[in-house]
């Protein structure tokens, strides 16, 4: 048996509104987090490949493979 239920417009301003499963949630939440952290390595990274402040040996992902 199915549930409805009507959620005023005013509550949701006019958007859409979409359910999910908490579990599903938790882990949409866990893999932006992981992506958020990865994200600022990355900006961190070249920001100090800019600055100067790393060297890098490698002229491509191949050498580096091999090393």
């Amino acid at each position: 048996m199915l549930t409805t239920l009507t959620i005023p417009r005013n509550l949701t301003h006019g958007d859409e509104l979409v359910v999910l499963p908490r579990k599903e949630y938790e882990k949409l939440q866990k893999r932006l987090e992981e992506a958020r952290d990865a994200l600022a390595k990355i900006a961190h990274g070249e920001k100090e490949l800019k600055n100067g402040k790393t060297k890098v040996t490698f002229k491509s992902l191949a050498e580096l493979r091999a090393a």
